[in-house]
C-alpha cells in the first residue's frame, strides 16, 4: 500500500482534513477482479486493463491534492526555504517541520528502527565515526510506505553526538517523505548543501535572556556556519573569541540579524589568512 492510496479530502473553507481509506470507499464488484485476487501478478503491468488504469487515475488525483495542499499549508521560511544562488533562488528545500506536517495529513508515522544499534554501540563505549540512521514510514496497519537514510560525520558537529544524532534523523525523515509522496520534483532535501550565500534569516528560538528576549539564528543557519568554517578551514576557537568579543554572545546563541554579518566576515577572514600565508 503507497499514501497515495489514501484519499484525502481537503475543506479549504473549513480549514478541516480528514483521511479515508480508499479501500473503505470503493468496492470491488467485478468476478474477474475477484479471481485475480488468487493469483497476485508480478508485475503491476500483468493487471487487468481497467483495473491498472484506475489505479493509475486514483494516484494522479491523490497526489495533485496532496500538492495543493502543500502549496496551500506549508509555510515559507518555516517548514521549507531557499537560498539565493548565483543563478538565481536555489530549488526549495524540504524542512524538518514540513515533513512532520505532511506524514500528519497522510495519518503515516516515522519509526528509526536503528536507533537501538546506535545506542547499544556508544554504551559499549564504541562512539562511531559517522552517524548512520534509518527511517522507515509506517501506515496505521504497520506497513512500511517508504524507507531512507541519512548520515552524519561526527565532526561536522565538533563531537556533539546528540546533535549529529538529530541530524541525521532529520535527513532520514526528510528523505523519507520525499520518496512517500513523490515529491522529488517540488523540494530537494538538504539546505546545507546547497548553501552559497546566506538564507534569509528564519528566527525560530530566543535567546535564554530575561530582558528583552532576542531572536536567534535558527538550527539550520547555525549549521551553514559550521559548514562554512569548515569549508574556509578557519580556527572556530578564534571564531568564537570574534564572536564573544564583538556581540557578547555564542556561535549557537548568534542573533538572527547577525547572521550575514558573520557569513561575510568569514569569507574576509580566509581571504586574509590566504594572503598572510
Amino acid at each position: 500500500m503507497n499514501a497515495l492510496d489514501t484519499e484525502v479530502v481537503l475543506d479549504v473553507e473549513q480549514e478541516s482534513l480528514t483521511t479515508t481509506p480508499v479501500n473503505n470507499i470503493v468496492s470491488v464488484q467485478t468476478s474477474e477482479i475477484e479471481s485475480d485476487q488468487a493469483m497476485m501478478p508480478i508485475s503491476p503491468l500483468d493487471l487487468p486493463t481497467e483495473v491498472f488504469q484506475q489505479a493509475l487515475d486514483r494516484r494522479r488525483e491523490n497526489r495533485a491534492i496532496l500538492i495543493k495542499w502543500i502549496r496551500q499549508s506549508l509555510v515559507e521560511n518555516q517548514d521549507f526555504g531557499s537560498i539565493p544562488t548565483k543563478r538565481g533562488p536555489s530549488k526549495p528545500s524540504l524542512w524538518k517541520s514540513g515533513a512532520e506536517k505532511i506524514i500528519g495529513l497522510l495519518n503515516i508515522t516515522a519509526h528509526f528502527p536503528s536507533l537501538a544499534d546506535i545506542e547499544q554501540s556508544v554504551l559499549n563505549g564504541n562512539v562511531p565515526e559517522y552517524i548512520v540512521v534509518r527511517c522507515e514510514l509506517h501506515n496505521s496497519q504497520g506497513i512500511v510506505l517508504a524507507e531512507g537514510s541519512g548520515a552524519r560525520k561526527l565532526s561536522q558537529d565538533y563531537g556533539d553526538l546528540n546533535k549529529a544524532l538529530k541530524m541525521a534523523e532529520k535527513s532520514a525523515l526528510i528523505n523519507c517523505v520525499l520518496k512517500v509522496g513523490g515529491l522529488s520534483d517540488v523540494f530537494t532535501q538538504d539546505l546545507e548543501d546547497l548553501a552559497e550565500v546566506p538564507p534569509a534569516p528564519k528566527p525560530v528560538r530566543t535567546q535564554p535572556q530575561s530582558q528583552p528576549q532576542a531572536e536567534v539564528c535558527s538550527d539550520d543557519q547555525i549549521a551553514i556556519l559550521n559548514r562554512r568554517i569548515q569549508q574556509l578551514k578557519l580556527d572556530r576557537q578564534r571564531v568564537e573569541s570574534w564572536i564573544q568579543r564583538a556581540w557578547d554572545t555564542t556561535l549557537d546563541h548568534l542573533p538572527a540579524n547577525r547572521f550575514p554579518t558573520l557569513y561575510k566576515q568569514l569569507d574576509k577572514w580566509a581571504t586574509q589568512t590566504q594572503n598572510a600565508a
